[in-house]
């Protein structure tokens, strides 16, 4: 199985398995009043998540996981330069230099 975490800075979180978007967020921001013990100096209600941890979990069951990758999705999206990728989403013309 195929699992995917598209986070595009702090306007776009977008989870695909198999292909297939199944979970998405737009501007997410820190916000809810269901965490206990925590310092009201860190979390501060109503501000931009810009940036955190990504967390890999099961449910019910012990997985493995055989390879995990981040991938900066910021780069060069001409298909004719050498430093081009496919899964480019922001395109940054010096980097194809």
């Amino acid at each position: 199985m195929r699992v995917e975490l598209l986070v595009l800075g702090n306007s776009l979180i977008r989870h695909i398995v198999e292909a297939e978007t199944v979970l998405e967020y737009y501007t997410p921001e820190i916000g809810c009043g269901v965490v206990n013990n925590f310092d009201p100096a860190i979390k501060l209600d109503g501000q931009p998540l810009t940036e955190g941890f990504i967390v890999l979990q099961s449910e019910s069951h012990p997985i493995e996981f055989r390879k995990v990758e981040l991938l900066n999705l910021k780069g060069c999206k001409n298909n004719k330069a050498k430093k081009y990728k496919s899964y480019f989403i922001e395109d940054d013309p010096a980097a194809c230099k």
